[in-house]
């Protein structure tokens, strides 16, 4: 469904689904990261959480890593791309990626650097996608319900 082999034109792949651009994709990343921190921090105002830096900054990689997996595994989009109108979904057959690739594509995102990659990369990919078979395109309008008369 979404080969980046019979792709037309580096915007579309080989179904005609247009790719994410790369500024909705960081958009949303920065979203999903933004929730995450605020979950950690509210974390540490109940003493439920360590208010070492290090210890911090590992907990907000956890929270986002098991956000991402959660919300991946049988869904296609997170908060961030549900409001940028994302989704990412297999490369094989544009459903979700399931919870192992969803599990390797957030622990590679929560490294951040693999998401840098997609800069150079035609079709956007970086190597969380590449590495858990996934691609970002812009989700598909909610149907429009028709009045009846």
């Amino acid at each position: 469904m979404t080969s980046e082999r019979g792709a037309n034109t580096p915007q579309t792949t080989g179904s005609g689904q247009d790719l994410a651009t790369l500024g909705a994709r960081f958009v949303a990343l920065f979203i999903d990261w933004t929730a995450c921190t605020v979950f950690a921090i509210i974390l540490n105002w109940l003493d439920l959480a360590t208010a070492d830096p290090f210890g911090q900054a590992l907990l907000r990689a956890v929270i986002f890593a098991v956000y991402c997996t959660a919300l991946l595994a049988f869904g296609t989009q997170t908060l961030g791309m549900w409001l940028m109108r994302i989704a990412c979904v297999s490369a094989d057959h544009g459903g979700p990626i399931g919870p192992l690739r969803s599990l390797i594509r957030a622990v590679l995102l929560s490294l951040l650097l693999p998401a840098l990659t997609a800069l150079a990369h035609p079709y956007h990919r970086g190597l969380h996608d590449l590495a858990a078979g996934s691609v970002v395109l812009k989700a598909e309008p909610a149907a429009k319900t028709k009045r009846s008369r």
